[in-house]
């Protein structure tokens, strides 16, 4: 009797999956031009090779895929198709295409869908025109006094080991650019607060869950998700950031509306940093409110995209600038020639103009990101028919870019391109050069808002850490290997050793 009802389960079963691969077909018919680039493990039409490859190993094999296809190709990410796109022509295209400006869905891993990284076309579109003044030069600028005093605490640190021990140089940049995110975006005492240590290590927590979930196949569907310890894990930190994060902003907009009912004094507030949720907080009150969530989700994604931003960028140029010496040396020199030393309790007080005299020192930064992009791979979803190379595209298809790959196009950058050379971004080099074949931010109208913040953040870092220390490692750049991530880390230690320098003489 039971033998019934198990030959239907098993005709309903393999009658269904028929019609899965059978719709799997159809919707991958307008790509059979395209090259299917070979999955290393493959299994009834998907490729499982990253639920098998550790986040090393996956990083590798993701930016080779890219580097080896030209222009375009189709790949696999377990059973959804994606379009990888090599090419700078192609990329110019997509990414400043106005039917290209949303995200696919493994961004909303990051539950932060009424921010401006993760949040749906419409809404990003008009958030992103409210936001961008917040982000504009005069604002930034004032800022800079914010950067001065964390790297001032950060410089006070590292003298503790400033004897030729050797240090994870990320512990002392997060640290410091999480101080001026934090400063910037929340005001700056949100550090003096209790539970404010907790609050950072939960926010770096998030971000290397959610970056793991979203290079794990089997943990796409939110019903599987939820069954593991990641899920778990997962909603007690983000409870804790939100609870730290919300009555924070609770104060600040008492304060806020203190604020705007009080009587303004004649004064010039040119140089007075504009904290960004003050910015945020006078919009919800203009012509496009804000709502409390978008608030939060705002402020959440400017503060960790910022900090991982700047904070493993200028780890890494630590790291290169020990590597190679000479170059360490230029840095110095360019920075002592505009800023030389006033004595033994020698003060530097940074601005614009300064930082935009350092033309070496910034060639160095962009070879930095040249070389180690912050986010090496993203990704677009078109929102209509789109038509590259004569492959016409339907709407809602996953595209794929690896800017860690073009970073090193031999057709770009020459046959050298695994070397590290800040004359790369020389001006007689740079106009020869597509405009689309250097993205450290990204590019188009979907960008990183937050670029211009991180390149003067990571310059005045820069300035103090050569000022007064020299950097030495035992690492090669050869020894070099990353990790796959939503941002690229080493799966080691930023190793480095420490040491004083007498700028008295």
């Amino acid at each position: 009797m039971l033998l019934i009802p198990v030959l239907l389960l098993i005709a309903i079963f393999s009658a269904t999956w028929v019609l899965i691969i059978l719709y799997i077909k159809r919707n991958r018919a307008f790509a059979r031009s395209l090259t299917l680039h070979p999955p290393k493990v493959y299994f009834l039409g998907m490729d499982l090779t990253m639920a098998v490859e550790d986040e090393v190993q996956r990083f590798e094999s993701v930016w080779r895929m890219f580097l080896s296809h030209d222009r375009m190709f189709k790949h696999l990410l377990g059973p959804i198709m994606g379009i990888g796109i090599s090419h700078p022509d192609l990329m110019h295209k997509v990414l400043s295409h106005p039917d290209c400006l949303e995200k696919p869905f493994f961004y909303n891993f990051v539950q932060l869908e009424h921010g401006i990284f993760s949040a749906e076309y419409k809404l990003w579109k008009g958030q992103r025109k409210a936001l961008n003044p917040t982000f504009n030069m005069k604002i930034l600028n004032s800022f800079i006094s914010i950067f001065e005093d964390c790297s001032s605490r950060m410089v006070a640190d590292l003298f503790k080991c400033a004897n030729g021990e050797t240090v994870d140089m990320f512990q002392f940049t997060s640290k410091c650019t999480l101080e001026m995110v934090c400063a910037t975006t929340l005001g700056s005492n949100v550090l003096e607060r209790e539970g404010s240590d907790e609050f950072l290590r939960n926010m770096e927590g998030l971000f290397e869950l959610v970056g793991k979930r979203m290079l794990s196949v089997e943990l796409f569907l939110d019903s599987i998700y939820r069954l593991t310890s990641y899920y778990r894990k997962e909603m007690k930190i983000r409870k804790k950031i939100e609870e730290f994060s919300g009555n924070h902003m609770f104060c600040l907009n008492q304060q806020h509306l203190h604020n705007a009912s009080t009587p303004k004094e004649d004064e010039d507030d040119i140089r007075k940093p504009q904290i960004f949720i003050d910015q945020l907080l006078s919009l919800s009150n203009s012509s496009r409110p804000f709502t409390d969530e978008e608030i939060l989700h705002n402020v959440l994604t400017i503060m960790i995209a910022g900090n991982d931003t700047s904070g493993l960028g200028v780890a890494h140029a630590c790291l290169f600038l020990a590597i190679y010496p000479n170059i360490q040396q230029k840095v110095y020199d360019e920075v002592m020639k505009h800023f030389p030393p006033d004595g033994p309790n020698d003060r530097i007080s940074l601005d614009a103009d300064f930082l935009r005299q350092l033309e070496y020192t910034e060639m160095f930064l962009k070879e930095v990101l040249r070389h180690c992009p912050v986010a090496p791979t993203v990704a677009r979803q078109n929102l209509k028919e789109l038509e590259l190379d004569g492959v016409r595209i339907p709407a809602g298809n996953t595209l794929s870019f690896s800017f860690f790959a073009l970073h090193r196009r031999k057709d770009i950058w020459g046959p050298d391109a695994e070397k590290f050379d800040p004359e790369n971004f020389a001006p007689e080099r740079c106009e020869k050069r597509h405009p689309y074949a250097f993205m450290p931010f990204s590019s188009g109208s979907r960008n990183c808002i937050g670029g211009r913040y991180a390149m003067i953040s990571m310059k005045v870092m820069i300035v103090y850490i050569v000022r007064n220390f020299s950097l030495k490692t035992n690492l090669r750049h050869s020894h070099l290997r990353y990790k796959f991530g939503m941002t690229l880390k080493l799966p080691f230690a930023h190793a480095i050793q420490v040491y004083k320098r007498n700028i008295e003489q």
